[in-house]
Parts: structure tokens; C-alpha cells; sequence
């Protein structure tokens, strides 16, 4: 039989706004196959969300007449193909808006600051690709104040096992800014789902080689680690706690293989002082898991 454990007052989370992101692509259909179940779940209703540059001939279009034209014709395609998307088989239970801006994916933001929770697909670049492309998903989750949750190229894309979440793995480096703030929110998630919470630091440390000195070695993490689950709320299962040695993302990506994970949820800092591509050579452990996880990766900002 689990012993009851307690958490923050936030076990309570209720999602009524959930946001996709969609570039029309087939890892933003199989995000929007995981906002669904969310939404279902939640009773949320579920906003498809599409931003656009406008094409550069409808500005060059010698008359003025012919350019709104085109660029209403344009627009109107765009909004079709979100229409068209609301339509879906797996969508028909739910009540579904779309949403259509001129600008990037970040702008996006702006007019979704009602949503408690954005969900958009990564296509897993990595690298230099990753670094002379871009990553949009990274840009959201960098950016927005509401909750991100990222749907990559690894995830399943199979409707019941997308809704299926047995196994949730908190990850935190322990940081006074970012290390508790996902916490609520991964307890939360397991809670609702009577899942597994395992709460996971890693030491970026791949020299301690023998059993005894990593014993030692996790003392101290464990005992933090333990110090982020107080509060007032039953978890109905009992969490776990694990300490890992080696590089952070690959640690977190085999612990969540190894427990069949159906979400991994992290802490994220904002864009280095230098903007995006500052943070990605700083700090890349949230973009690669994002990039590379079996599972969604759930991402809270710092403040």
C-alpha cells in the first residue's frame, strides 16, 4: 500500500486554456495528439495557434489592390488549414478556437497570456543545425510565463499511449532560482494521473567511480532533494529519489528510458544575457532533453 506523502498547495492545478503552437508539421500534429489529452482530461478548451511572415510578393505587388489581394488570400488559406485542423476525428469532443498572428512563434505569446499551459512539437535539431536554424520550441520555453510543454521527434505518436503517464520524473539541479519551481507542477501531474513521482538531481561529476563515495557523494542531494516536497496536500503515491552521476542531460534522458516515463518536467532559465544562442552553449541541458526525451518534457521558467 503507498504511504501518503505531502505537497504544495498546487496539487490542485487545473488546466482551462491549453495552446498549441503549429507550423502544420508532423510533429506539431502528434503535439496537438498530446494537447488533446490534456484537454480532455482538464476539460480545457483547446486554442490552435499559427503564426505567419507575410509573403514577400504580396509587398512587391506593383498595385496596392493586387497586394491585399494576395495577402488576404494568403491569410485566408492559413486560416483554413487551422480550421481544418479543429476538424480532426480525436478533436470532435472538445472545444477547439484558433488563433492567427502576423510575426513569429514567440509573438505568439502575447495573445495567449490567458493559457495555463502552451504545448509545442521540436523537431530534435541538434548541435551546429540546432544552432544555425534555431530552436522555436527552446524560444517558447525561454519566453513565456505559462508552463511549455514540448513534444519531440522521440515521443510516441500513438493517441493512448500519449494520454497514458505512469511514470513522471521531476529533474532539478538543486539552484536557489530554478531548482523547486517545476516541483508543484510534475507532483501535480502525478497525482492526477496516480502516477509515479521520482524527484532526480544530477551531480555533474563522472569520477567518483565506486559505490561507497557516490553513496556519500548523494547524501547531501538526497536530503535537499527530499526538502522539496512539503506542504498540505496528500500525493497519493509515493515519490522517489534519485541521485545520478554524469552529464545531466544524458543522465535525465536513461533514467526516463529506464522508467518507461510518460513526462519529464524541468526547471528553465531564461535567454543568457546575450539573448537565445547565449543560453544554448550555457546552458543546454532543457533544450536537449526537450530534443531528445521519449516522452514530453514539461518546462517551468524562472521568474
Amino acid at each position: 500500500m503507498a504511504v501518503a506523502h505531502q505537497i504544495s498547495p498546487i496539487s490542485g492545478l487545473k488546466l482551462k486554456k491549453i495552446a498549441v503552437l503549429t507550423d502544420f508539421s508532423k510533429n506539431a500534429d502528434t503535439a496537438l495528439h498530446y494537447a488533446a489529452a490534456f484537454a480532455r482530461e482538464h476539460e480545457a478548451i483547446l486554442t490552435l495557434a499559427h503564426a505567419y511572415i507575410p509573403p514577400a510578393c504580396a509587398c512587391a505587388a506593383p498595385e496596392m489592390a493586387l497586394a491585399y489581394q494576395a495577402f488576404e488570400a494568403f491569410r485566408g488559406g492559413l486560416e483554413d488549414r487551422l480550421l481544418d485542423k479543429t476538424e480532426a476525428d480525436y478533436l470532435r469532443d472538445l472545444k477547439c478556437t484558433i488563433l492567427l498572428r502576423e510575426g513569429e512563434a514567440s509573438d505568439l505569446l502575447e495573445d495567449l497570456t490567458d493559457a495555463d499551459l502552451i504545448v509545442v512539437g521540436t523537431s530534435g535539431h541538434t548541435g551546429l543545425e540546432r544552432a544555425a536554424l534555431g530552436s522555436t520550441a527552446e524560444e517558447i520555453f525561454r519566453s513565456s510565463d505559462i508552463p511549455v510543454l514540448t513534444v519531440g521527434p522521440h515521443c510516441p505518436s500513438d493517441v493512448a499511449r500519449a494520454a497514458s503517464v505512469s511514470t513522471v520524473i521531476c529533474a532539478t539541479d538543486l539552484s536557489a532560482k530554478v531548482g523547486g519551481i517545476a516541483v508543484p507542477y510534475a507532483a501535480s501531474i502525478a497525482n492526477q494521473n496516480n502516477a509515479q513521482l521520482i524527484l532526480l538531481h544530477v551531480v555533474a561529476n563522472r569520477d567518483i567511480p565506486f559505490s561507497f563515495e557516490r553513496t556519500m557523494a548523494s547524501a547531501e542531494p538526497l536530503e535537499r532533494l527530499q526538502g522539496l516536497l512539503p506542504g498540505n496536500v496528500v500525493l497519493a503515491c509515493r515519490p522517489k529519489y534519485l541521485v545520478g552521476f554524469g552529464t545531466p542531460d544524458e543522465v535525465i534522458l536513461e533514467e526516463a528510458s529506464q522508467h518507461n516515463a510518460g513526462l519529464i518536467v524541468l526547471g528553465a532559465r531564461r535567454a543568457g544575457p546575450f539573448g537565445l544562442l547565449s543560453r544554448r552553449f550555457e546552458d543546454g541541458t532543457a533544450y536537449s532533453v526537450a530534443a531528445n526525451a521519449p516522452c514530453p518534457v514539461l518546462t517551468v521558467r524562472e521568474p
